[in-house]
């Protein structure tokens, strides 16, 4: 049974990535349909979600936000910043995991705050993220052999309250392969790759690779997504764990927007996760549109106790066949001083 049946959902999403060279191993995007009736691909509901369809990623984008006010130099890891909500206007940034106190940075990233992204993000500065998001491929199509590629969306005119939401993944829309390749390049050693469907050699990698953090800044992130799975760290991703893997991550819950409103009954979950994390070979992104609880009691449905589980019952059954054997000996990357 596929994760987007356990858990009633309306589609799912998932991709595999070598971080290393850009190299798409595997790509799914459910509901299919049956090659033997190609007619069927032209229905809405079997649409290529992968690349062709566009979405809010939500906290995920915090892997991104985080990447760039590190790498800005205007935020340290062990900087700490006020969550209390941001107001502009008449909106107000609500935050889901209030802890009732001011958060580091790693704090930040592990219980996914809103506000404390919104300002890291106004720290680093609007005109600095946006470039930023340009740089790492969000603002355009990508460049790829498939066909059905979509064009991102994001808000034309750079404001305070747009580098604010954009920080924590809502008011821009990409591919989940957007999301995964710029998801790439943050662990990787700060290189993006264009994905490719063929093979590609490390070689061949490093002459197209475009270096988008610095190598120190892409050390502060594998070691956030590490503590963010780590069991009893208090991170939203512990779910995604496989013993002997080193595995890391980023949850994303992420409202859906139905006649041009946030739907808080309805959500889009992501799990941006990589392994292992003390040198990453592989990145599984799996999303799922509008789950539900596992038990269909109405209860919680984050990306942590969905999309999270599922990218880990991924990780362990791929890892073996990719090469990737089990370590019990190696220990998660630490953290940076600045």
């Amino acid at each position: 049974m596929c994760s987007s049946d356990l858990f009633s959902a309306v589609a799912g999403i998932g991709i595999v990535l070598d971080v290393n060279t850009g190299e798409v191993v595997g790509m799914v995007s459910y509901p299919d349909f049956d090659p033997n009736h190609p007619e069927q691909a032209l229905e809405k509901q079997n649409m290529n979600r992968a690349t062709a369809g566009v979405f809010e990623m939500g906290s995920v984008f915090k892997t991104f936000n985080s990447g760039f006010a590190l790498d800005s130099g205007k935020v340290r890891i062990t900087d700490t910043y006020d969550v209390t909500p941001l107001v502009f206007g008449s909106r107000r940034i609500g935050e889901f995991h209030s802890k009732g106190r001011p958060l580091s940075v790693t704090e930040i990233f592990l219980y996914s705050s809103n506000n404390g992204s919104a300002r890291m993000a106004l720290k680093a500065g609007a005109e600095a993220q946006r470039a930023f998001f340009d740089k790492v491929g969000m603002l355009r199509k990508i460049e790829t052999e498939l066909p059905e590629v979509a064009q991102p969306l994001y808000p034309r005119t750079i404001s305070d309250i747009s580098a604010a939401t954009m920080s924590f993944g809502h008011g821009i829309s990409v591919t989940p392969m957007h999301t995964a390749i710029a998801g790439a390049a943050m662990i990787n050693g700060g290189k993006l790759l264009p994905p490719t469907f063929f093979p590609r050699s490390r070689e061949e990698a490093d002459r197209i690779a475009k270096r988008v953090i610095q190598p120190e800044t892409s050390d502060k992130m594998r070691y956030l997504f590490a503590a963010n799975a780590t069991p009893g760290s208090g991170g939203s991703g512990t779910k995604a764990q496989v013993p002997g893997y080193l595995v890391g991550g980023k949850t994303g819950t992420a409202e859906k927007v139905e006649n041009g409103h946030y739907n808080a009954g309805k959500r889009f979950n992501s799990f941006l996760a990589a392994f292992p994390m003390d040198d990453p070979k592989y990145l599984v992104l799996t999303v799922l549109d509008d789950p539900k609880s596992e038990a269909g009691d109405g209860g919680p449905a984050t990306a942590g106790l969905n999309a999270a589980a599922a990218a880990g019952n991924i990780i362990r059954r791929i890892a073996p066949m990719l090469g990737v054997m089990p370590r019990y000996d190696t220990p998660a990357p630490a953290v940076a001083s600045n």
